[in-house]
């Protein structure tokens, strides 16, 4: 049992497909995930395919013994003719059911020990107290996780923009200010002349009424 060659194929596989069954155990899964914020909404992931461990999903879809089966023929010598080959392939698929059968034992006995169990630059499986089965996907993890080629986005902080807002809000500010002193000053002065037009009505009657009427309309209004 090479537990490295299980660790290389289970990538390639979770780049096709989107579940590997684990038989006796579950099965790797493959789910799509949206873009998220991460590091204090400093860093936007990229939508992509993140690697969990369902133990409900026990049904055996048998990629595994088939990509493992197809490894150990490789290192047969090559067959003469079409019946030793058929012979071959069916002789490593029984190995390849053997042998992944024995991994699952090692990983419940690793379990039982530690807790845990690693698949080199694929991940690590875990089970607690409960025998909840979990995944840990490796950093390194070959398996293509950003599904459409994106790449991460890295956000920049919006200090130095916002100062240049505020700068401009202060700017808007001192000019609505003044406007508003204008009308202010505009309407003072309009208070003050009515005020002197009032106090000096009598004086200032005379001279509107040359503006305003002819001699004989004057005449008029004051021999009324």
């Amino acid at each position: 049992m090479d537990v490295s060659l299980f660790a290389r194929l289970f990538p390639e596989l979770l780049s096709q497909h989107n579940r590997v069954s684990l038989p006796g155990m579950g099965s790797f899964v493959a789910a799509e995930q949206p873009p998220k914020l991460v590091k204090k909404g400093r860093l936007l992931k990229a939508p992509g395919r993140v690697i969990r461990f369902s133990v409900d999903e026990s049904w055996n879809d048998e990629l595994l013994e088939c990509a493992y089966s197809a490894e150990l023929n490789l290192s047969m010598p090559k067959p003469e003719d079409d019946e030793t080959a058929s012979r071959n392939l069916a002789l490593c698929l029984e190995r390849a059911k053997r042998e992944i059968a024995q991994l699952v034992v090692v990983i419940k006995i690793q379990f039982r020990q530690s807790g845990a169990f690693d698949f080199p630059r694929f991940g690590t499986l875990k089970s607690d107290d409960k025998d909840q089965v979990t995944f840990v996907q490796s950093t390194d993890c070959p398996v293509v996780t950003h599904a459409f080629g994106l790449p991460d986005l890295a956000i920049k902080p919006l200090g130095a923009m916002a100062a240049i807002e505020e700068l401009y809000a202060t700017r808007g500010h001192r000019r609505v200010s003044g406007i508003v002193y204008v009308l202010l000053g505009v309407l003072l002065w309009l208070a003050m002349l009515i005020c002197m037009a009032y106090l000096f009505r009598d004086r200032l009657t005379p001279v509107l009424e040359r503006l305003l009427y002819t001699p004989e309309e004057r005449s008029i209004i004051h021999a009324g």
